[in-house]
């Protein structure tokens, strides 16, 4: 051990971001020394807190990415924290509260997996480093008996979301992100302009479900700062009635975009979308509201797996 502590702490953090979880976390129990070179090894975080293994395994097999270097924690809570919606909703919310503040002021790619956001929020938003955030509430495959199917349709409306851009703290909260991905989200558009006001420099933005939003938060990113320097927004799996070819009249403002994907938005035809990008975008990656190159929809598992 004499030998990997002689190591310069750069080269040994390097080394350690490869680590699988429990292994990283020994390393640190065997000193103060490796406890703090541990804790700033893990700045690329991938957490779910999950009501049975079929639920993670889904979690992990649906996950947007695959980032490389990312330590992935997947937690099956005992089947007496899980007896109840809520009761698992806030058990997630503890774990992952508890994850997270202890590496807050480390983590700069992080992404969160449960059934809804509550407490945890307040972690996360004083992970002041992060460059990278993905909030996953989108559990569509999950089948647990005190959740009626309905209630992975939508999400709706709650004040949680002003604890990211840090309504009503003295203290400010992270403004350093690049990237943002919400999955079945309420956050409204006012939020979520704050949000993006309190990051400026994010390039990437992913939107999937998140039903709450009007055409007026297309209208303000495309006339901001920001949409003009977007390279990828997907915004997906919206049907509600404004989502249609008013959409793409918002696009026009984005002119730096690269990716842009519209699966799912199934009151947008696709044909109109491709020939506004061969006259008028020129975008290299899209994907059309019923585009055959997109991800499935539907993750196949064996239905006697426990």
């Amino acid at each position: 051990m004499s030998s990997i502590s002689s190591l310069p702490p750069e080269i040994l953090r390097e080394v350690l971001q490869y680590l699988p979880v429990p292994a990283l976390l020994a390393f640190g129990g065997t000193s103060k020394y490796h406890r703090a070179v541990q804790s700033i090894s893990l700045s690329k975080l991938r957490v779910g807190v999950y009501a049975s293994r079929i639920n993670a395994m889904i979690g992990l097999l649906d996950a947007h990415d695959d980032r490389s270097k990312t330590h992935n924690v997947q937690i099956v809570l005992p089947k007496k924290d899980g007896r109840s919606k809520n009761m698992v909703i806030r058990n997630q919310n503890k774990i992952i509260f508890n994850i997270v503040s202890k590496y807050q002021h480390t983590l700069q790619d992080l992404e969160v997996t449960l059934w809804d956001l509550q407490c945890a929020a307040e972690s996360i938003a004083k992970a002041r480093n992060l460059r990278s955030l993905s909030i996953r509430l989108d559990h569509p495959h999950t089948r647990y008996t005190d959740i009626d199917r309905s209630f992975w349709k939508d999400a709706p409306g709650s004040t949680v979301w002003n604890t990211l851009y840090g309504k009503g703290k003295g203290s400010k909260v992270f403004g350093r992100l690049e990237s943002l991905n919400l999955e079945r989200s309420g956050i409204t558009d006012y939020q979520l302009q704050c949000i993006l006001e309190e990051n400026p420099h994010i390039t990437q933005l992913r939107l999937r479900k998140c039903l709450g939003l009007t055409e007026g938060f297309l209208q303000n990113l495309a006339r901001s700062a920001l949409g003009k320097s977007l390279k990828l927004l997907h915004f997906t799996h919206n049907t509600v009635e404004w989502v249609d070819e008013r959409v793409l009249k918002h696009v026009n403002g984005l002119p730096s975009l690269t990716s842009l994907s519209l699966h799912g938005c199934h009151n947008i035809d696709s044909d109109l979308v491709r020939k506004m990008n061969a006259e008028l975008w020129h975008i290299g990656d899209l994907i059309t509201p019923h585009s055959a190159d997109s991800p499935p929809d539907v993750v196949e598992v064996d239905p006697l797996y426990k």
